[in-house]
């Protein structure tokens, strides 16, 4: 057996936001016997925060999107640790994971499997597999390269310049903040937005009245129609997809008559945990599909010792949004190292949520209101803290070239 045959195995699944801060935390602490093998799905990198913005404004795509290789994302071609991109989990087990392609001459000691799969032995897994919410939000699945990815981008900054009425279904953060960037780029773009909540980014039960109240006063300034307390039917949406549509007129539930020739479904996400429903429904939580954990990030479920969760699809407190599986990756990596070396369990850090409910809905880069704990705030604050870059430092930040 060589020497990289006899490192121990910290998969991690996902190298999304908590997935690619885990990796930032463990680069610094991951004693010599280990090696981080991060496994993604996708073919890159993908900031998600400003994806929105990129399927409007061209060349802001090539903000949202990183080469993934081994000197991009652990500072060197020649290292211990193991990259896999474009490379997908379909099976886990105890002890052992399984991906979807033959990958044993990247990474010494995995074993070829029956279908050309590949069998990867693990001692910790991090299960940080987000959530699904569909283009622009997240990459397509399938989608192969960099190109097709930059590509799908630029096709929809096309279609969104040629509509002459574009329809926004949902009235959450992800339908919200669309309409701003589209109006941002394009002023005299005529839109709709139909929600069937009360108001925007609020149930009417939460404490985001105020929110609700500053985005739809901004957005109706701009010259958009916005329709509260309905919906469209879901045969009237049947075989609709997100993106450019045959000029056609929608009636809602309660008979008003919307044209478009664009159509945007804003449904909300879903943590992407189906697949783990499939196989292991023991460890995922049937009323949320959030996968179960303990208090120091820990599968909750007997028999996985070797796993954890974090981020989107994990059930640790707290929002499912990106700054918060940014604050629990350092914690997990804190306890991984922990138990690697068999330090106290005095040490674990717990997974805590926000001091303070906290949301930020820019409109383009310099509107939007945001909800801060103790009330709401608007468009200056907002465009400066988020709208005005929307985060971009901190995926640059990720990655070493």
């Amino acid at each position: 057996m060589t020497k990289d045959q006899e490192l121990e195995n910290v998969v991690i699944i996902g190298a999304a936001t908590a997935g690619m801060n885990l990796v930032l935390s463990l680069l610094k602490s991951l004693p010599c016997t280990h090696r981080i093998v991060l496994i993604e799905a996708n073919p890159v990198g993908y900031w998600s925060i400003g994806a929105l913005r990129a399927s409007v404004l061209p060349g802001f795509e090539e903000k949202v999107v990183h080469d993934l290789t081994p000197t991009t994302v652990f500072g060197s071609a020649s290292t211990r640790h193991i990259l896999l991109s474009f490379t997908r989990v379909v099976d886990i087990q105890p002890d052992y994971v399984v991906v979807d392609k033959d990958v044993t001459s990247t990474l010494p000691g995995s074993e070829l499997v029956e279908g050309g799969k590949s069998k990867i032995r693990v001692d910790k897994a991090v299960l940080a597999v987000g959530s699904d919410y569909g283009f622009p939000a997240r990459i397509t699945p399938g989608t192969q390269t960099k190109e097709q990815v930059l590509d799908g981008f630029r096709k929809m900054q096309r279609d969104i310049s040629a509509a002459q009425e574009i329809l926004v279904v949902g009235g959450g953060p992800t339908g919200v903040e669309f309409v701003g960037e589209v109006l941002d780029v394009h002023p005299n773009k005529v839109v709709t937005l139909i929600t069937r909540g009360p108001g925007l980014v609020t149930t009417g039960k939460d404490s985001f009245g105020g929110l609700s109240a500053k985005l739809l006063s901004q957005l109706k300034s701009k010259g958009v129609r916005v329709i509260l307390n309905d919906s469209l039917s879901s045969s009237s949406l049947e075989g609709v997809r997100s993106g450019p549509i045959e000029p056609r007129t929608f009636t809602s539930e309660k008979g008003e008559e919307i044209s478009a020739d664009f159509i945007l479904l804003c449904s909300g996400g879903r943590p992407n945990t189906s697949w783990l429903q499939q196989s292991h429904p023991d460890i995922v939580d049937p009323s949320t599909s959030l996968i179960k954990v303990g208090p120091t990030f820990e599968l909750s479920t007997k028999g996985w010792d070797r796993y954890y969760a974090v981020g989107d699809a994990s059930n640790s407190p707290g929002p499912k949004v990106s700054f918060m599986a940014a604050q629990h990756a350092p914690l997990l990596a804190t306890n991984l190292v922990t138990s690697i070396k068999g330090e106290s369990e005095a040490r674990l850090k717990k997974a805590g949520g926000p001091a303070m409910t906290v949301i930020s809905v820019p409109l383009g880069k310099s509107g939007g209101a945001s909800y801060l704990g103790f009330g709401s705030v608007g468009g200056w604050l907002t465009g400066a803290v988020k709208g005005k870059s929307l985060f971009v430092g901190q995926f640059e930040g990720w990655f070493k070239a």
